[in-house]
């Protein structure tokens, strides 16, 4: 995502999508209950051979599926190894603006931003098919039945992937006063959807039946976790913290962000419960 309407961009510089992001109890809205703090343990981190405008990432079959949006390059769909070895699948080139990546029933598929475009690839790269998104494209996952997605507003969209025809609306919100907006790349872990929060350096987890935020981590320790050399990659406003993968069998996050040229390896819990095992 690179620009946001004015209301929404105020909205996310004032910490309303979740406000404040950890702090003193409010009102509550809805049945939320008050969000708890994350904290994210680094493992390791991968180095990459190259970097990319990360816009979704997947973990599957040892290794990781990314999407690309064109900043300072192109829209692609790229692989990248533990080792941190890139390989491009396909390229569309800058005719469209690549956004979030899931995998479901061994498909690949790829959001677009504006041009309401979602394409479908196999696990090679090779595109299968295409279909309509009526909205934005921002972050997509899947519940292994439903691709689910958003589009920068107030709500996630439950869609059918074989035609995106969107069914289940469900409105985010949180104990705080406020719309929850900017949620960006998602990532579906358990019955829990983890999202990256535009502009910010927070990651928050949802409840995808009522809404709400559940926990909210603040991943702005990654950045002390780069180098200098790193860091330098990160330094344009547009590079921020986006990706979430995971995998199942380790149990293990892989977060990265814009153009970063390392993407982290760890795990979330929550600090006022003791270790979370998602």
């Amino acid at each position: 995502m690179l620009t946001l309407s004015n209301a929404m961009r105020a909205a996310l510089l004032a910490g309303s999508f979740i406000a404040p992001l950890i702090g003193a109890a409010a009102p509550a809205q809805a049945q939320c209950k008050e969000a708890v703090p994350m904290r994210f343990d680094i493992g390791s981190k991968i180095v990459r051979s190259q970097i990319g405008f990360t816009q979704g990432l997947e973990f599957r079959d040892g290794q990781l599926y990314e999407s690309t949006g064109r900043i300072g390059g192109t829209t692609q769909i790229n692989t990248i190894s533990l080792a941190g070895q890139v390989k491009t699948l396909a390229d569309r080139g800058t005719a469209v603006f690549g956004e979030g990546l899931t995998i479901l029933n061994d498909e690949v598929i790829q959001l677009t931003w504006q041009e309401h475009k979602v394409f479908v690839y196999d696990l090679a790269g090779h595109e299968k098919r295409q279909m309509r998104n009526p909205r934005e494209g921002w972050g997509l996952t899947n519940d292994g039945r439903r691709l689910i997605f958003s589009d920068g507003g107030e709500s996630i969209y439950f869609t059918d992937p074989r035609t995106f025809g969107i069914g289940q609306i469900v409105r985010l919100k949180s104990a705080q006063p406020g719309p929850v907006l900017g949620l960006n790349e998602l990532e579906w872990v358990k019955g829990k959807i983890y999202g990256n929060i535009f502009t910010t350096r927070a990651i928050v987890r949802l409840d995808p039946t009522s809404g709400c935020i559940e926990a909210v981590g603040d991943l702005g320790p990654l950045w002390n976790a780069m180098t200098p050399e790193e860091r330098g990659y990160t330094s344009d406003g547009d590079n921020v913290l986006n990706g979430i993968a995971y995998d199942e069998a380790t149990g293990l996050f892989y977060l990265t962000g814009k153009r970063w040229k390392v993407i982290f390896t760890g795990r979330f819990q929550d600090t006022t419960r003791g270790p979370r095992a998602p």
